[in-house]
C-alpha cells in the first residue's frame, strides 16, 4: 500500500508500508525519521481519512476492536472506530515536527493498554492487525478478514497457600478453584502474595494465563515486564496498610521502651529495671521513606499520638531531601517498594548520616538495607537500634546475618507478620472479588 504523506505538490512517501504493524516501534520510527521538521499544519494534513473500511461493520458487535496507530490518531479512529485507541503522540517545537513518541514498545504493551480502558481480557480482544502479535490467547485477524471469538470456555483460578480459605468457596461461581502449583500451565487467573513469585519461566509455563492479583502493596515479586510483554493482567489488593501501620507503632514503642528485651530478660530470671530506662515518643521526629498507601497510613497513626512526621518520596512532594530526612529523624521508618531504585538504597554512608541516638525501623523489604553496615552500625554504637519485619531471605534462619542481628539486645526481629491480620484477610477476600467483578462482569 502505497500512502502519501499531504495533499499538497511536495508528496512524501512512507514507502511500502506491509511489514509494519498499526503500533510497531520501527514503523513509528520510520515515519519520525521522514516527517521530522514538517510543519505542524501540514503534518495534520496527513490526519485526513481518504476512504473507509467497508468491513468494519461485519465486526462490529462481535468484540472488541483494539486499534493502536502509529500518531495518526484521527485517521486511525476514523478508519476503524475502535473502542479504544493508543497512538502515538507528535511533539511540535516551534511548528514543527520533532519526533514520534510511541510509548508502546511492543503487542503486549499496546495490548495492555487497551485492555485497562476497555476492561477486556485477551481472550476476549480482536486485534486487527497486518502483523500477527504472536500472542497466545488473542484473536488476530488481518483487516478484511473474518473472525469469531473464543473466549476461555472454563477458568481456572490458581491461589498461593496463604490466602484465605474463604477465596475458594467464594470463586467456585466463577470457575474451578485449586491450590495445586502444578497446574500453573492450566491456570486463566492467579491470586499470589509474596510467597509465590512469577517470572519468566513461570509465565512461560502458564500460557493460559491472563490475568494475575497480589495481594500486596509491592510487585517485585512479579516480573511486571513480562507479563505486560503477553498482555497479562497485573493487579494489586493493596489492603495491608493500616495493619502494616500499628505493627510499625508497636515497633516503635518496643524500641522505645524495651518491651521485648525486658521480656527476655525477665524469662531468664534477670530485673533489668535499671537497664531499661526508656523514653516518649511523643514530640520525637519520624522520617518515613516512601510515601505511598502504607507511609500515608504509618504518618496518620504517628502523629495521631503526637510524633513529628516528615518523609522523603522521590515521586511525591512536599517530602525532603533524603539526606536531611536521615540527619534530623530520631527514627526513621522504611516503607518503600523493592525496585532497582531502592535496592540497598540504606548503606553505610546513609546510616552515618543518621544520629547516634536513632533508631531503624523496616516494614518495606529486607533488600533496602544492607544488613553488614546495619549490623556494624549497631554493634559500634552508631545508631541505637533497629526493628526488621522484613529479611532479603524469608525465613532468613541458617543466614550469617541474620545471626549476628538475633544476637543484639537492641534489634527487634519478627517474622514479617506487618500486613498478617484477620481483619486484613478479610479485605483481601473483598479485595480480590473487587477486582475479579470488575474483568469478568457480562
Amino acid at each position: 500500500m502505497e500512502v502519501s504523506a499531504f495533499r499538497t505538490s511536495e508528496v512524501v512517501s512512507f514507502g511500502e508500508l506491509s511489514d509494519c504493524s498499526y503500533f510497531w516501534k520501527p514503523c513509528v520510527d520510520r515515519l519520525a525519521k521522514i516527517l521530522s521538521g514538517v510543519r505542524e499544519e501540514e503534518f495534520y494534513e496527513l490526519a485526513i481519512p481518504r476512504e473507509r473500511l467497508d468491513w468494519l461493520p461485519k465486526v462490529r458487535g462481535k468484540g472488541v476492536v483494539a486499534s493502536l496507530g502509529w500518531g495518526l490518531a484521527p485517521t486511525a479512529s476514523i478508519l476503524t472506530e475502535p473502542d479504544f485507541l493508543a497512538a502515538s503522540e507528535p511533539i511540535f517545537k516551534a511548528g514543527y515536527l520533532m519526533d514520534l513518541l510511541n510509548p508502546h514498545d511492543d503487542f503486549g504493551s499496546s495490548l495492555t493498554a487497551a485492555m485497562r480502558v476497555t476492561r477486556t481480557l485477551k481472550d476476549r480482544l480482536v486485534v486487527i492487525s497486518d502483523v500477527n502479535t504472536g500472542l497466545e490467547g488473542v484473536t488476530h485477524v488481518n483487516p478484511g478478514g473474518d473472525f469469531s471469538i473464543s473466549p476461555d470456555s472454563e477458568e481456572l483460578f490458581l491461589l498461593a497457600d496463604n490466602l484465605p480459605r474463604e477465596l475458594d468457596s467464594r470463586l467456585e461461581s466463577l470457575g474451578e478453584v485449586t491450590r495445586d502449583w502444578n497446574r500453573l500451565d492450566e491456570a486463566t487467573v492467579v491470586v499470589v502474595r509474596t510467597s509465590k513469585g512469577l517470572g519468566p519461566e513461570e509465565f512461560e509455563t502458564a500460557r493460559r494465563l491472563k490475568l494475575v492479583i497480589t495481594a500486596t502493596h509491592g510487585l517485585d515479586h512479579i516480573d511486571v515486564s513480562e507479563a505486560r510483554r503477553r498482555a497479562v493482567i497485573v493487579e494489586r489488593a493493596p489492603v495491608r496498610a493500616r495493619a502494616v501501620a500499628e505493627l510499625t507503632l508497636g515497633l516503635i514503642l518496643d524500641l522505645a521502651r524495651g518491651i521485648s528485651l525486658g521480656d527476655r530478660r525477665m524469662r531468664e530470671g534477670e530485673w533489668a529495671k535499671k537497664r531499661l530506662k526508656g523514653f516518649e515518643v511523643s514530640g520525637k521526629r519520624v522520617g518515613i521513606i516512601s510515601m505511598g498507601i502504607v507511609g500515608s497510613e504509618i504518618a496518620s497513626l504517628l502523629r495521631a499520638i503526637g510524633m513529628e512526621v516528615s518523609f522523603y518520596d522521590k515521586y511525591k512532594d512536599g517530602g525532603k531531601p533524603l539526606d536531611d530526612l536521615l540527619r534530623e529523624s530520631d527514627i526513621v521508618v522504611l516503607a518503600s517498594p523493592l525496585t532497582e531504585e531502592t535496592k540497598g538504597m540504606i548503606g553505610r554512608r546513609e546510616l552515618s548520616l543518621m544520629k547516634d541516638s536513632a533508631y531503624l525501623v523496616n516494614v518495606g523489604r529486607g533488600e533496602l538495607v544492607d544488613l553488614e553496615a546495619l549490623i556494624d552500625s549497631l554493634e559500634s554504637g552508631k545508631i541505637a537500634g533497629a526493628a526488621l519485619d522484613v529479611f532479603p531471605k524469608e525465613p532468613p534462619f541458617g543466614e550469617d546475618a541474620y545471626e549476628r542481628l538475633s544476637q543484639l539486645d537492641n534489634v527487634i526481629l519478627t517474622p514479617h507478620i506487618g500486613g498478617n491480620t484477620k481483619e486484613s484477610d478479610r479485605r483481601i477476600v473483598r479485595e480480590v472479588l473487587g477486582i475479579l467483578d470488575k474483568w469478568f462482569q457480562d
